[in-house]
């Protein structure tokens, strides 16, 4: 019985075996300069206690860190409550980790400046080899930042730049159709839109996507931006003006705002769906298990995250060309019970 060890390494196997780490290491990593015999030997014992590659190593001999970096400026407690960056995330880090590379996250909340600090750091620290970029502005200085630290990155958005990059685009405008035809095949009137922060370029986008087709069908429109919170959305309804059309369609950026707004309908007396509709454009369980159920956009946000990652590491490890881009399906109505034809 091989003895056992806390983590076998190749110094532990040298050891054990009686020879030298630099034949262990050369037999291990497939290198000329060891007999077959002793080569047997020496993976037939790594096998034996347990022993695999230390990652850290390998990315040092490749000439990296091995680290993906993704930087979210939020507040940690409010994502934590997010399903949608959870499963964005969750979807980064198993592509990443598939590939062997560990995802490295930090929370900061001091914008776009503090996180642009994060990427100077890591690049001079050399902590990550490419970082994801999320929740990109419209003249967002986080790009050409990163090109000039000669940092690989993955947007997940619509960025258009002349940067070296790789991308994930989401199907916005398919999304934006389908969610305008079920609200005229479900008979409201109009769309009031309760957005996340409209310096989110994919914020503003949507709001003028949605806002064009209400007015190319004869629907009123009205909005009002907020935060990806519960509070948001209950505050955003119950101050807005609802006196713009009849029987509105309430479409919300998130299942949260959603949430609040559902909230805020029930304190205000107004019946879910007969007098107000209400679409998120984000599903989760939440938007499945809440009453009234919340009609949602299934946009699979897991497999955005595990596209950009995946993307990323290929484009790292010189796989993907500057500028491939994955397009995501467009995404499926779950039509529930918070809209209904009256």
């Amino acid at each position: 019985m091989p003895p056992k060890h806390s983590r076998p390494t190749v110094a532990t196997i040298a050891r054990d075996l009686g020879i030298s780490p630099a034949t262990v290491s050369y037999a291990l990593n497939d290198k000329p300069g060891v007999g077959a015999a002793t080569r047997e030997r020496v993976l037939e014992h790594a096998r034996a206690v347990g022993w695999t590659p230390h990652s850290g190593a390998q990315a040092l001999r490749r000439g990296r860190s091995g680290n993906i970096g993704l930087v979210l400026v939020r507040d940690p407690e409010e994502v934590s409550r997010e399903p949608f960056y959870a499963s964005v995330t969750a979807g980064i880090e198993s592509a990443t980790s598939a590939h062997g590379y560990e995802l490295l996250i930090r929370f900061v909340e001091g914008g776009e400046e503090q996180e642009i600090e994060v990427f100077r750091t890591w690049s001079h620290q050399r902590r990550v080899d490419g970082v994801v970029l999320l929740d990109l502005t419209a003249n967002d200085h986080r790009p050409p930042v990163l090109d000039s630290l000669g940092m690989d990155f993955a947007v997940l958005g619509h960025y258009q730049g002349p940067e070296d990059y790789v991308k994930v685009a989401s199907a916005e405008p398919a999304d934006a159709a389908t969610v305008i035809e079920h609200v005229l095949a479900q008979g409201y009137d109009g769309c009031l839109q309760l957005t996340g922060p409209l310096e989110y370029a994919h914020e503003q986008r949507r709001l003028d996507l949605i806002a064009q087709l209400c007015a190319e069908h004869g629907l009123a429109h009205s909005h009002r931006a907020g935060r990806y919170t519960i509070s948001s959305g209950q505050e955003a309804l119950e101050q807005v003006d609802r006196g713009f059309c009849a029987r509105p369609a309430l479409i919300t950026s998130s299942d949260l705002i959603a949430i609040g707004a559902l909230r805020a309908a029930s304190a205000l007396g107004l019946d879910v769906p007969e007098e107000m509709g209400l679409v998120s454009w984000d599903d989760s369980l939440i938007a499945e298990v809440t009453s009234p159920s919340i009609t949602a956009l299934a946009r699979r946000p897991f497999t955005m995250g595990h596209a950009a990652g995946d993307l990323l590491v290929r484009r790292v490890e010189g796989e993907a060309p500057p500028g491939e881009t994955v397009h995501s399906a467009p995404a499926q109505l779950v039509p529930r019970a918070s809209t209904a034809r009256a």
